[in-house]
């Protein structure tokens, strides 16, 4: 399943990234295929138990000093496994035709 993830720390000021590099490295330890993005976090995970466990893991770390913690999941369950640049690559081959 590819999944867009988004994490966004509220009540915590202006500047977001080390918040961000913090909910991102643990995406990064997880060994799930990612790539990090201006938007959010795309990545492959087999199903929506292992994303609600590294969601849980992220909130936990992040609510050490956010008060409040905005999470914005996008999934595309495909019963075919696709890598994270399937979509892109599709998209570009029609342009090309």
């Amino acid at each position: 399943m590819l999944v867009e993830l988004s994490v966004v720390p509220i009540g915590v000021g202006e500047s977001l990234s080390n918040y961000v590099a913090r909910a991102f490295k643990i995406i990064k330890d997880s060994g799930f295929e990612h790539k990090l993005t201006a938007m959010g976090t795309i990545l492959k995970v087999e199903s929506f138990e292992e994303l609600g466990k590294l969601v849980d893991r992220i909130v936990e770390e992040l609510k050490k000093d956010c008060p409040r913690v905005y999470v914005v999941i996008k999934a595309d369950e495909r019963f075919k496994d696709v890598d994270l640049d399937y979509k892109v690559k599709s998209v570009e081959k029609k342009l090309k035709d």
